[in-house]
């Protein structure tokens, strides 16, 4: 059930707003900061190993 006054999160923007809000918010100290987010489909298999 939907709160009176409230909105999904991400309501109103396009997938491709999307992606550039999550990229912007991505850590920049991780070494993957400046793609992240920027052409991944989704799919977890394309997904960069982990780094320590």
């Amino acid at each position: 059930m939907t709160e009176p006054g409230t909105h999904s999160a991400g309501e109103g923007l396009s997938d491709e707003e999307m992606v550039e809000t999550v990229a912007q918010q991505t850590d920049s100290a991780s070494e993957h900061a400046d793609v992240a987010g920027k052409d991944w489909d989704g799919d977890p298999s394309a997904a960069p190993a982990p780094t320590e």
